[in-house]
């Protein structure tokens, strides 16, 4: 059942008239719960009403005491408007105005103290030695921009008193010194490398610099790898070390080199970028370093400074540089870098001319390099490594170029002997027992008497010795040379005990440095020993081609072989020039032999070859009576042979020279004894002739000679042809006993041969005569062959 609405009632009557029991109750239900409603409503209306009440009191109080404080206040400016109070303002105002005048005055006396005070401040920093020397340099820089800071605050100078205005200026001129004073020690900072100088110091410099030049991040690592650069450079520059070029300035710069890479990684960009965002963040006057130099008297100068410089606080871009942008700048810098050691490198060795100290400097550089130089990031240290190893090898193969082009000295020494020969003097051959070497002082110990003796033995004339003397020279260059290549085998390039590198590192290392090169720098060695024998032998070839038909060949033939002698006794071990020299030995052998043959041949053809008769042909044994012994025209060429042989020297005599001397000698002596053959032939006709027309008178006008053949030997009346046989089979003798000395090379020769033949017909002997005479020959040569003994 549903309720009836309420508010259509106009009356209570209505309620109960027209509903029933149960919907009256509903109706009264309803109204109580509208009653209730209504009574919430009316409860929240009336609080809500009180509260804004309570507010608007509030603000009515503030309100009254706001118009009572403005009325205080307008009464107590109306009391201050009054006449005496505003003359007594003007006249306060007129004095304090007087005061401010004064105060800009004081104000400029206390900032050109000021000013002063920074320039002596600066001078005093800037001549400390090197300890604390970063901290010294960026004080002196923070110096140096209140300095500029307090320049800068005077404005126009024109506007000043005379007396200001000239410290200002004087200020302003010293500024530009003193900023140059702290650059230039700046750059000393940078450019050490010294212990004294560690990587906090160049930090510190790095920030002076920022600080002096008002530069960026980019601008101090820019200068900074300028700086090295320029430092590697001076380490090169001949000009600087015109007196010093030695193994420490080319350590010095390939330092430069390391540390630069070092440092840089070490400090860019994370510490230069601190370093720089601390100068930013407090005022300069701030600072307690610069409050704390006493020069300054910042406690008592600041508060005359002005807010622009107490409040000043350095702009520096310490952002500017990333890890990416600096890594390119220092790959770029270490490429221009190496290639300016590598130059400095290859000028300082060629003022370098001694093997071992290039090869020293070669060992110093690489262990350095290989020490240091793998300690920078990136950078592969194989490729510095072997630009210095070729720079320095090309020094090296240049320099043993020529110091083996040097033999050519020794050429040039014969031709200058050759040149100013003069025969008597040029080939004096001292003897052994000459009373100079008899009387010659032995304090100087054994070695002294040894070289003479050798020298005198060996026949080594001023002329010999000067040539001697080259070679040697030569020779103990190329030792050492061979002596240092050997010494390069032998090194070990492992790098400090303390590093870790890997075995095929170290493996190939070893290979390039102690293989490679000392290989390298042999075959060069001996292609140009090779090569300069080559021209050496060429060279004497043409000297002794120019003098083959000379006077004077037989002397310098004896100079030739003897230089030749010495020269392949200390020959390199090279199979190809074991034949130095060899060529001209035969021609230099015959000519020697020819000279030596002359006096004696001529003398024999003069004396024993001229004779009419046969010495001691009363000593003759058996039948038919046959010679025993050699003429005495034979014994004395042989001593004479012998002797010239000696005098020569006994140094030429080899098995070689010997043999050419006895085919020589042979030869020679068959022509001189045939011609004689046949013109005592011809004189026997001719006697023959004449002894058959000879008149009494004519045989009255000899008797002396008649006399003389008949005492000594016992013939016939008609006497010459008997007299020619005699002479004939000892003749035939003589020979034999020459092809006992000369041996068979001499003797088989058909000339020779020959020659015997025509001897023996001319003695009408039988075979076994013939027979006889070659045997008692050999048993003579038997006895005396000690006599002759060179020729034994």
């Amino acid at each position: 059942m549903a309720t009836p609405d309420t508010s259509t009632f106009t009356s209570s009557a209505q309620v109960f008239t027209a509903h029933t029991l149960p919907q009256i109750r509903a109706i009264h239900k309803s109204l109580h719960v509208q009653i209730d409603e209504k009574s919430a409503r009316l409860r929240t209306q009336v609080g809500n009403s009180y509260r804004e009440l309570l507010g608007t009191a509030d603000t009515i109080v503030r309100m009254r005491e706001d118009m009572l404080a403005a009325q205080d206040i307008l009464a107590e400016m109306g009391g201050m408007c009054g006449r005496t109070v505003i003359g007594t303002k003007v006249a306060g105002l007129a004095k304090f105005r007087g005061r401010e005048d004064v105060e800009a005055s004081m104000s400029k006396v206390a900032r050109v103290k000021l000013l002063n005070a920074c320039g002596l401040a600066v001078g005093r920093l800037l001549k400390g030695g090197l300890e604390g020397k970063g901290d010294r340099l960026v004080l002196a820089a923070k110096v140096l921009v209140l300095k500029r800071l307090l320049v800068s605050s005077f404005g126009a100078v024109e506007n000043l008193e005379a007396d200001i205005r000239s410290a200002v200026e004087g200020a302003r001129k010293t500024l530009n010194s003193l900023r140059r004073r702290l650059l230039r020690a700046v750059e000393k900072v940078l450019e050490k490398i010294s212990d004294g100088v560690d990587r906090g110091d160049i930090l510190k410099a790095l920030t002076a610099y920022s600080l002096a030049s008002s530069s960026g991040a980019r601008d101090v690592l820019r200068h900074f790898l300028s700086v090295r650069a320029e430092a590697m450079t001076y380490e090169f520059d001949p000009e600087e070390h015109e007196n010093e070029r030695d193994t420490k300035s080319v350590l010095k710069g390939l330092d430069l080199y390391t540390r630069t890479l070092l440092d840089v990684q070490a400090l860019v960009p994370n510490k230069l970028s601190d370093a720089l965002l601390r100068l930013k963040k407090q005022h300069l006057l701030a600072d307690e370093s610069l409050q704390g130099l006493e020069g300054l008297r910042l406690d008592i100068y600041d508060k005359w400074c002005g807010d622009e410089i107490q409040y000043f606080t350095p702009f520096i871009r310490h952002d500017d540089l990333d890890g990416k942008q600096a890594r390119e700048m220092l790959t770029n810098w270490a490429t221009k870098g190496g290639e300016i050691l590598l130059q400095g490198l290859r000028r300082t060795l060629e003022h370098v001319s001694e093997f071992k100290a290039i090869v020293d400097l070669r060992t110093s550089i690489l262990h350095h390099w290989i020490k240091d130089g793998g300690k920078a990031r990136g950078f592969d240290p194989s490729v510095m490594l072997n630009g210095l190893r070729e720079t320095i090898d090309d020094r090296l193969l240049y320099i043993l170029e020529m110091k083996v082009a040097k033999l050519k000295l020794v050429g040039s020494e014969v031709t200058a002997t050759l040149e100013a020969w003069q025969p008597g003097t040029t080939d004096q051959h001292r003897s052994l027992w000459d009373e100079e070497m008899l009387d010659m002082d032995v304090s100087g110990g054994a070695n002294q008497v040894t070289h003479e003796v050798i020298s005198l033995l060996y026949g080594r004339n001023d002329a010999v010795a000067r040539v001697v003397t080259s070679y040697e020279s030569w020779h103990h260059l190329i030792d050492s040379v061979g002596d240092l290549i050997n010494q390069l085998k032998r090194q070990r390039w492992d790098n400090d005990v303390e590093e870790i590198e890997d075995e095929d590192v170290i493996a190939a290392r070893q290979k390039l440095l102690s293989k490679d090169d000392p290989e390298l720098l042999q075959k060069k060695l001996d292609e140009t020993i090779s090569k300069a024998f080559k021209e050496l032998n060429e060279h004497l070839t043409t000297a002794w081609k120019s003098k083959l038909d000379s006077v004077d060949n037989g002397p310098i033939s004896m100079y030739f072989l003897r230089i030749l002698r010495d020269i392949r006794s200390r020959l390199p071990k090279l199979e190809s020039i074991k034949s130095f020299g060899l060529e001209n030995v035969p021609s230099l052998h015959e000519k020697l032999a020819s000279h030596v043959s002359i006096s004696p041949l001529e003398e024999f053809a003069s004396t024993a070859l001229t004779r009419r008769r046969v010495a001691g042909r009363a000593l003759w044994e058996g039948e038919p009576a046959l010679p025993s012994q050699p003429s005495p025209g034979t014994f004395k060429l042989l001593r004479n042979l012998i002797m010239a042989m000696g005098d020569a020297g006994l140094d030429l005599w080899t098995p070689a020279a010997v043999n050419v001397l006895k085919q020589s000698f042979g030869r020679q002596l068959v022509e001189v004894w045939r011609k004689e053959l046949t013109s005592k032939a011809s004189d026997d006709q001719g006697a023959d002739g004449a002894n058959e027309e000879k008149t009494p008178a004519q045989d009255s006008s000899s008797p002396t000679e008649d006399e003389k053949v008949s005492k000594s030997d016992e013939q016939t009346p008609g006497g010459n042809p008997e007299k020619s046989k005699d002479i004939y089979i000892q003749w035939l003798y003589d020979i034999h006993l020459l092809q006992q000395c000369l041996g068979a090379d001499a003797s088989s020769e058909e000339s020779f041969k020959a020659f015997v033949e025509e001897v023996f017909k001319k003695t009408e002997l039988e075979s076994s005569a013939k027979d006889r005479l070659a045997k008692a020959s050999q048993d003579y040569w038997k006895r005396t062959s000690l006599l002759f003994e060179l020729l034994a």
